[in-house]
């Protein structure tokens, strides 16, 4: 059926039931885990002693036209009158969502818990993008592997805006940066759009948000006063660290305007099937009466085949699929003589507009403005005096090198 092939076994000893499949759904959705399979199996002579058993710990393996699409684990099989099996396989990730375990992060990638958490559970990794924020601090009980990789990864697109999800291939687990491909498919009511449905909802609209921190001390706020105008006031709150910095704050900020602050849209496709079209990858979509004549993200898709026909159905994100490159404000103050601030380490110079520095670089550690330079000409504007032990800093400095 569709040149599918359908291979299930053990330690290499693999039975075909490829001549058995009467309907096969394959089905994944963005950041839940695992791709699942489900297939009937059906005419089987004899039900009760075919060779497929979960308890037996046996892999499924789906081809279509020779090509790899699905590999997991058998994980419910049953019988019925009908002489048919039906059967469900998960694919590797469901190693994550089904182990639990404590772990503590502090300063830590969403790419190094990845990589740990893996190496935990024993499981072979593919490859890891660099996700580059660095989570102060994690900490999970009694939480699934998966729960606390989305968690990292939710964590990092609230700082940075950039999304990274995770999936399994042929036994292998990625995490990579969601990004548009250089080819894909289209989607038209012209060519293999069957049907569509689009939804306005403003059910998880939020107009308002509060950085709040564990002590109830607010650390900031955004309102959007138009759309509350029209819908009314709907409010969120976060949680945030004593020493977030305003920097931080406007990124949050962006993001919750970006995911919560307007109307949210939906658009769920029933076309002819493309198997490249799984959860994670882009799209071409051309239905204007949709406000769809753009590329999309696909949020969930299921894959069916059925008497020799392979349909498919999408979920479709209106989300920008440029990449969000968050602003940041610089942290602004006018510091003066006599201030005590934290030098971070670095050179420090005998005047203000020398050119070697003297000796090599000094430890961060604290230190007092003893003088200010702003003349144009001035290299190194501040002079830095330390105030204890931890930096021998004492000379003139350049901008940006304390806070």
């Amino acid at each position: 059926m569709n040149n599918l092939t359908l291979k299930i076994g053990r330690d290499g000893t693999l039975y075909d039931y490829s001549e058995l499949i009467t309907k096969v759904t394959t089905s994944g959705r963005r950041s839940a885990a695992p791709r699942t399979i489900d297939v009937t199996i059906g005419h089987v002579e004899s039900v009760a002693g075919a060779n497929i058993n979960c308890g037996n710990g046996q892999n499924c393996f789906l081809y279509l036209n020779g090509s790899e699409i699905f590999r997991g684990l058998l994980m419910t099989d049953g019988r019925n009158n009908k002489r048919n099996i039906p059967i469900k396989a998960y694919d590797e990730c469901v190693r994550l969502a089904n182990n639990k375990d404590s772990f503590s992060y502090e300063n830590k990638t969403a790419t190094y818990i990845f990589k740990d958490c893996l190496k935990r559970l024993g499981l072979t990794l593919g490859s890891a993008a660099e996700t580059g924020h660095r989570i102060k601090e994690l900490v999970k009980k009694a939480t699934s592997y998966w729960d606390v990789i989305e968690d990292a990864l939710s964590q990092t697109y609230k700082a940075t805006g950039i999304r990274f999800y995770v999936y399994a291939k042929q036994g292998k687990i990625y995490l990579v940066k969601r990004k548009i491909s250089t080819t894909m498919p289209i989607l038209s009511l012209d060519s293999n759009v069957v049907s569509y449905d689009y939804s306005r909802s403003i059910y998880n609209t939020r107009t308002r948000l509060q950085l709040t921190t564990s002590k109830g001390n607010k650390k900031g706020s955004t309102v959007n006063s138009a759309l509350e105008k029209k819908i009314g006031r709907f409010q969120d709150v976060e949680s945030v660290d004593e020493d977030i910095t305003q920097s931080e704050i406007n990124k949050r900020i962006n993001v919750f305007n970006w995911e919560k602050g307007q109307v949210g849209q939906e658009l769920k496709v029933s076309a002819v099937g493309d198997i490249s079209c799984v959860s994670g990858a882009c799209v071409y979509v051309d239905i204007p009466d949709a406000g769809a004549k753009r590329i999309m993200y696909i949020e969930e898709d299921t894959h069916t085949f059925e008497k020799g026909k392979h349909t498919m159905t999408l979920k479709l994100s209106y989300e920008s699929t440029a990449d969000k490159k968050v602003t940041t404000t610089p942290e602004k103050k006018d510091y003066k003589v006599g201030d005590i601030v934290h030098f971070k380490g670095g050179y420090h110079y005998v005047s203000s507009d020398a050119s070697n520095p003297t000796g090599s670089k000094c430890a961060a550690g604290n230190a007092k403005i003893t003088h200010v330079n702003k003349a144009s000409w001035a290299k190194h504007p501040w002079h830095l005096v330390h105030t204890d032990s931890s930096s021998r800093v004492y000379g003139w400095v350049d901008e940006g090198t304390f806070s």
